[in-house]
């Protein structure tokens, strides 16, 4: 069997059908997740802030950038956005997408994005931006076209 089939049955074992329940089997992954996924585009996310942020809403003493902040608070309340719209079983659809995407980067856009490019929290990329270590990427009207 493979990992992809038993993931998929030991899932199903669980029966969840409320937030609660999927909060029970979520509880460490989504600290580690949310940190993880901001330690990508952010070395000065740590582990620490990050369990704060979830567990108490709040950073005490904390003498960084407000960006960082602001970056790990926004996947705490995407956590909790998501969380609601799984147990509803919400249509994922370019319009639930885009405010997934609001969420997750209000207040973090930086004045190249926001004044020189347009660009805004929930709407789709105007710029041509890469990713990664060949630095690849995609027009973003190449991505428009696709759906």
């Amino acid at each position: 069997m493979s990992n992809y089939k038993k993931i998929l049955e030991m899932w199903s074992s669980f029966q969840v059908k409320t937030q609660s329940d999927l909060e029970k089997y979520l509880s460490h992954f989504k600290i580690l997740f949310a940190y993880h996924s901001g330690k990508i585009e952010n070395q000065n996310v740590t582990y620490h802030d990050t369990r704060e942020i979830f567990e108490n809403g709040k950073v005490i003493s904390y003498t960084g950038d407000a960006r960082t902040l602001f970056e790990q608070k926004n996947q705490k309340v995407c956590y909790d956005y998501l969380l609601l719209h799984l147990e509803k079983k919400t249509e994922i659809t370019i319009s639930f997408i885009k405010e997934v995407h609001r969420i997750l980067t209000q207040g973090t856009y930086d004045e190249r994005r926001y004044l020189e490019n347009d660009e805004r929290p929930g709407k789709f990329k105007v710029g041509d931006y890469v990713t990664g270590i060949h630095e690849v990427g995609s027009a973003p009207v190449n991505l428009l076209n696709a759906i």
